[in-house]
């Protein structure tokens, strides 16, 4: 029997009916550690706003539909085989055509079920919340090993700008950022 996840390590306000930003992956994996990378940044950045919820939901697999009930807006940040340059980032709407079973994380090898499995299960069970974004990043190493490659440390100010943009200024969602403008 795995160990309960530890749900609420940064809070700022009530994420109910609020944002709740969670980050995936396992920090022990390399590259793998971008989402609790950009959560810790965004805790540190001094500029979340009230009812914003930083959550660190680890390699959750299917769990991860629950973590995302009860929100109006989330926001996934995790590592994806993007077919890019490592450090390389993408905004993607949860019904981007793109996001595929299979594409988001190392899916069956931690996960079990990848972020793709997750949000089928999360719509068919008619609990995502009504606006949900994902933040991708093109990993370079997934081995077992702690910190990030140097490409993707470099993708943390971006990515983090970019999730406190579209946070302060819900119109900001409609610009997709392709994570190669701006040196991203």
């Amino acid at each position: 029997m795995s160990e309960p996840l530890d749900l609420h390590p940064y809070q700022a306000g009530n994420p109910r009916d609020g944002t709740r930003v969670l980050a995936l992956g396992n920090p022990l994996r390399g590259d793998d550690g971008i989402g609790a990378a950009v959560l810790e940044a965004l805790a540190q950045s001094g500029r979340m706003p009230p009812g914003v919820e930083l959550l660190d939901g680890g390699t959750a697999g299917l769990e991860t539909t629950l973590l995302l009930e009860g929100c109006r807006c989330a926001i996934i940040v995790d590592a994806a085989n993007l077919e890019r340059a490592p450090g390389e980032w993408a905004r993607l709407a949860s019904g981007d055509a793109a996001l595929r079973p299979g594409d988001m994380h190392l899916g069956e090898a931690v996960h079990h079920a990848g972020l793709a499995e997750a949000l089928a299960l999360g719509k068919a069970l008619d609990i995502l919340p009504p606006e949900l974004t994902i933040y991708a990043v093109q990993p370079l190493e997934l081995g077992w090993s702690t910190g990030l490659s140097e490409p993707v440390r470099k993708a943390v100010p971006a990515v983090c700008a970019a999730i406190l943009d579209e946070i302060q200024d819900p119109d900001s969602k409609d610009v997709e950022d392709d994570g190669k403008d701006s040196g991203h």
